[in-house]
C-alpha cells in the first residue's frame, strides 16, 4: 500500500516538475535511459556473479560503471537544478 501512495506521489511530483519548467522530454529521456543503463549492467553481472563466483572481476568493473552512471546522472541533475535556477532569475528580471 505504502509503494502504490509512493507511486502516485511521484507521479505528482514530475507533473509539478513539467508545468514549472524543470522537466522536459528530453531530460526525462536521459534520466531514463541512464537508469535503464544502471540496471542493465549492474543486475545481470550480479545474477551472473551469484552462479559462478569466478566472474568476480566482471562484477566488479560492472559496479564501478554503475557507480559512474550513478555520479553522472546526480551531476546532470545538479546542472540542470542550476541551469532551470539561472533561467529562472534571468527571466525574473
Amino acid at each position: 500500500m505504502f509503494e502504490l501512495f509512493q507511486v502516485v506521489w511521484d507521479l505528482f511530483m514530475i507533473r509539478r516538475s513539467a508545468k514549472s519548467g524543470q522537466l522536459t522530454l528530453r531530460k526525462a529521456g536521459i534520466a531514463v535511459g541512464l537508469t535503464v543503463l544502471l540496471y542493465a549492467m549492474v543486475v545481470p553481472a550480479f545474477v551472473l556473479y551469484d552462479k559462478h563466483p569466478e566472474y568476480k572481476p566482471l562484477f566488479i568493473a560492472a559496479v564501478i560503471l554503475g557507480v559512474a552512471d550513478l555520479i553522472f546522472l546526480i551531476y546532470l541533475g545538479f546542472h540542470w537544478q542550476k541551469q532551470w535556477a539561472e533561467q529562472r532569475s534571468q527571466s525574473g528580471n
